[in-house]
């Protein structure tokens, strides 16, 4: 089946704001704070009090596809407390004094994977609790498990959103350990042609050439249009494949990682260390020296904004729009003190300028559904959410919306048309399951 052509649009990336620097390290932090906000509930392998090892799991993510939450860091489990988490919601994490000796498991030191077979490699993913680092943070395991015949193995390198150069910054610094682990992906994949698909942006240029004498003769380079949602998982796979798909990218014989998925499984396979830290962006036009930095997974945003210079002297707090993820995508949040977890890509800090404007109602423009990749028509979804009409939200396709934030990027009376759009997915979804 061949794609159809997705509306794109070219938008300002504010990236060279966050990579005149190299990158910081906030590896030693008090505590570290473990979301319990799973959908399908936890079970709990250890007790407050208990000690516990870095690496070593503390809980096991229940439902279908079962997997370990490891411990970032060696230390003590406090107990329980509420912590803002990246989706805006106060929720129940595990909180892990930190004893700062990084004392790790001896389960993953020593490994040979040219030795290992496809199901061995299949198995460190899922005893590490190894999930997508760029996305909805899908347990990386059951992609690579697939019994369907994969012919491509794509690196999402596209970085799709304004602001963020975190996946820029790891493998800038990172390029070799990148290779190492693309190629034992490719061997969990059982696929000979593995893709790094990476915007043709000027500022990706010196990672490109890095990158170039590093491949093996089975992979190569292949660059994404500088466009919006370029990096779609969608997009990126009928770009480079030519092919298209219903649900997943495996109807079109393709698996999707992301570049820090890929860093992240390399150094559990070289150097014995699993999934416990991340490269975040910090940037927005509030923070004096915007940058990136690796950080603990479980760490505090406001203890990483130091690093940084702080907010602008002068800046009203109250005045700052603070953006956990992408602009197009992420929440704006009340509280600088969110948790960093597996799938947090940045956090913004932008001076709010259209403070106290007021914007006209709809324009009948028809830009919002021009725009949409997912064909849809945001403004009836929204006027068909407000009377609680879920027969035709249904009817609308409400359901294939991917969240992207165009709808509202484009509108020019700027409508909060993603979010409405959002909640109407979602109680469509919840009709569903009941």
């Amino acid at each position: 089946m061949k794609p159809r052509r997705l509306p794109e649009l070219h938008i300002e990336g504010y990236k060279e704001m966050s990579i005149t620097q190299g990158p910081k390290e906030f590896l030693k932090p008090k505590s570290v704070f473990i979301p319990l906000s799973i959908p399908n509930g936890v079970v709990f392998k250890k007790e407050i009090g208990d000690h516990v090892l870095l690496g070593e799991a503390i809980m096991e993510v229940e439902g279908r596809f079962k997997y370990p939450i490891l411990s970032p860091v060696s230390g003590t489990i406090k107990g329980k407390v509420k912590k803002w988490h990246p989706s805006n919601k106060l929720v129940d994490m595990i909180e892990i004094e930190n004893d700062f000796k990084e004392e790790k498991v001896d389960t993953f030191l020593n490994l040979k994977p040219d030795e290992m077979t496809r199901e061995e490699l299949i198995n460190v993913m899922m005893m590490t609790g190894l999930v997508g680092m760029g996305g909805a943070g899908f347990p990386a395991y059951v992609k690579y498990s697939t019994k369907e015949k994969v012919d491509m193995v794509i690196i999402n390198l596209a970085e799709c959103e304004p602001f963020i150069t975190c996946d820029y910054t790891c493998v800038l610094y990172n390029a070799q350990e990148l290779i190492y682990g693309f190629r034992y992906l490719l061997k969990a994949a059982g696929c000979n042609h593995g893709v790094i698909a990476i915007k043709d942006k000027d500022i990706n240029n010196i990672v490109i050439e890095m990158l170039k004498p590093l491949l093996d003769s089975n992979m190569e380079i292949r660059l994404l249009r500088d466009v919006y949602p370029a990096g779609w998982e969608r997009y990126t796979v009928e770009t480079i494949s030519g092919r298209t798909y219903k649900n997943l990218p495996i109807e079109a014989g393709v698996i999707v990682s992301n570049a820090s998925t890929c860093y992240s499984f390399a150094e559990t396979l070289k150097y014995g260390i699993p999934p416990s830290k991340k490269y975040l962006t910090i940037t927005g036009d509030a923070i004096v020296k915007p940058g990136n930095v690796i950080a603990k997974i479980g760490t505090q945003i406001n203890d990483l904004i130091p690093l940084f210079g702080g907010i602008k002297e002068g800046i009203d707090i109250s005045n700052i729009n603070l953006i956990a993820g992408g602009p197009m995508t992420g929440k704006s949040m009340f509280f600088q003190d969110f948790v960093t977890t597996h799938t947090l890509g940045a956090a913004i800090f932008l001076v709010n300028k259209s403070k106290g404007k007021i914007h006209p109602e709809c324009l009948g423009c028809g830009r919002c559904t021009d725009y949409c990749p997912s064909f849809l028509s945001p403004f009836e979804i929204r006027r068909e959410l407000k009377v609680g009409n879920l027969e035709e939200l249904k009817l609308l396709g409400v359901t294939k919306c991917i969240q992207c934030g165009l709808c509202s990027f484009v509108c020019p009376s700027r409508i909060e048309l993603t979010e409405a759009v959002g909640k109407a997915k979602d109680m469509v979804l919840k009709l569903g399951r009941k």
